[in-house]
């Protein structure tokens, strides 16, 4: 039976939970310990084969509960996919839970999610885990950070750009909504200007002279370190270190929903105050893991959305107890971590940069756009990862009937949407159609299960056959 011995004294954790108080399990040096969260399985034995990325691998493919002889799946940036690693770890805490609810939760529960962020922490480069909390999702610690940043009466002014994820700028509309001194200052950035760094700081410059020439202070300043909508790497770094550079420091936001395993991640290095990232995406967790690490000691008080028993006892508390819900996918974590840790995570994330790189220069060719793919292999590589943005044809019928023009391009999102509604209902190809400055592109997501046999499919699908 896992969790500590009765102790004869009052409660220490929050509320009535038999447990230590959160402050003291992450003060107890138990490194070493935790071997209960790990073990070996014939799924987590298994490997994947790296080596070759030309043609579809079934033992790479079978670490995956994808539907992939029906479907050819490019949209894992969307929702992510799980491994069986991770579904099977899951199953495994959920039985412990279900058999004995209460000793489980009463007893059990904080020192294993205690011992999850610990080793979550180690792998993303946090030498604090008391800072690093887990969540539900990246939306919910999003949701946190501006809400607490931005409580109270006294005027205040975020930064962002348009390319940031649409939920944020719906969270602050809906604080906006609710607070006549909040401002939103959303700095134009198009495509080629994300894609190049000097022009994202050039832009982040303008957009703090702008507030600055109201009379107003910047409270935040939130980016993306992947986009969602462009696949675009930002210089987050090098954002974060000219914010702080003014004044007395502006705090930055990141979104980091795309890093988990897509990037080397050191978030001590990156320096932001708040960092917001997803686990079931690029991770391959099961959905329900998310984390929001806080660096910053002198800003307000982060505080989760939900109120409940942990309330009032730390940060800690009140992230981690927000009412009962199933753990499973954070219990997970170490056994997800110690399978990509077996697999190389180097080794891991090269076949997926590799792989998108090479995927898109494939497109390019095969849509006989010679400048294109001239632009795709000057792409620096520490702008590449396992996303790629790729421009449609113009002046050719695609699939689903759309033309677009290529001297005056005017596509919408209708046009994106029938193209991608083709794509799957057609040809059982998930990738998502996105409309950027009246031009179509699909986003590519490449994992381990892909190969550049799914993006000839695309390369053949996206075209309309009957007018080849």
């Amino acid at each position: 039976m896992l969790g500590f011995p009765a102790s004869s004294g009052g409660y220490e954790a929050f509320g009535s939970f038999h447990t230590p108080s959160t402050a003291s399990l992450f003060a107890e040096n138990d490194a070493g310990s935790g071997s209960e969260m790990v073990w070996e399985s014939a799924i987590a034995s298994q490997r994947l084969q790296l080596q070759t990325n030309s043609v579809a691998i079934a033992s790479n493919r079978s670490h995956f509960a994808l539907d992939l002889q029906t479907w050819t799946y490019l949209n894992h940036g969307a929702f992510g996919a799980p491994t069986k690693v991770a579904i099977e770890a899951a199953a495994h805490w959920r039985a412990k839970a279900d058999a004995q609810p209460l000793n489980f939760n009463d007893r059990e529960l904080f020192p294993l999610v205690v011992k999850a962020i610990k080793s979550l922490a180690g792998f993303i480069g946090v030498s604090k885990p008391e800072e690093l909390v887990l969540l539900p999702n990246a939306t919910a610690g999003l949701h946190s950070v501006l809400a607490s940043v931005l409580k109270g009466e006294e005027e205040k002014t975020v930064v962002l750009f348009t390319t940031r994820y649409g939920a944020v700028r719906k969270i602050l509309q809906a604080i906006e909504g609710g607070n006549g001194a909040v401002h939103v200052h959303e700095e134009p950035l198009s495509l080629e200007e994300s894609c190049d760094d000097q022009k994202v700081m050039q832009r982040l410059e303008k957009a703090l002279d702008a507030v600055q020439a109201t009379g107003c202070e910047v409270t935040l300043v939130v980016v993306d370190h992947i986009t969602s909508n462009t696949a675009v790497t930002m210089p987050v770094k090098g954002i974060v270190q000219r914010c702080h550079a003014q004044g007395n420091g502006i705090p930055v936001l990141v979104d980091g929903a795309h890093g988990l395993l897509n990037l080397s991640l050191d978030l001590d290095d990156i320096g932001a105050d708040y960092y917001v990232g997803n686990c079931h995406k690029w991770f391959g967790s099961t959905r329900g893991a998310a984390f929001l690490h806080v660096a910053r000691q002198k800003g307000p008080t982060i505080e989760p959305r939900v109120i409940s028993h942990g309330f009032f006892d730390g940060m800690q508390s009140a992230f981690m107890w927000t009412g009962l819900q199933d753990y499973s996918a954070w219990l997970a974590l170490p056994q997800c971590i110690a399978f990509w840790r077996r697999q190389g995570v180097t080794a891991t994330r090269e076949y997926m940069h590799s792989l998108a790189q090479e995927a898109a220069e494939l497109l390019y060719s095969r849509w006989e756009m010679p400048d294109h793919l001239a632009r795709e292999r000057q792409v620096p590589q520490h702008k590449r990862h396992a996303m790629r943005i790729v421009q449609l044809p113009t002046s050719r019928k695609l699939c689903g009937g759309v033309i677009v023009d290529g001297k005056d391009p005017k596509a919408n999102s209708t046009d994106a949407k029938r193209v991608q509604d083709g794509l799957h209902s057609i040809h059982n190809i998930e990738v998502p159609v996105k409309c950027v400055d009246n031009r179509l592109y699909v986003r590519l997501s490449a994992h381990v299960y892909n190969c550049l046999e799914d993006f000839e499919k695309l390369a053949v699908a996206a075209l309309d056959q009957k007018s080849q």
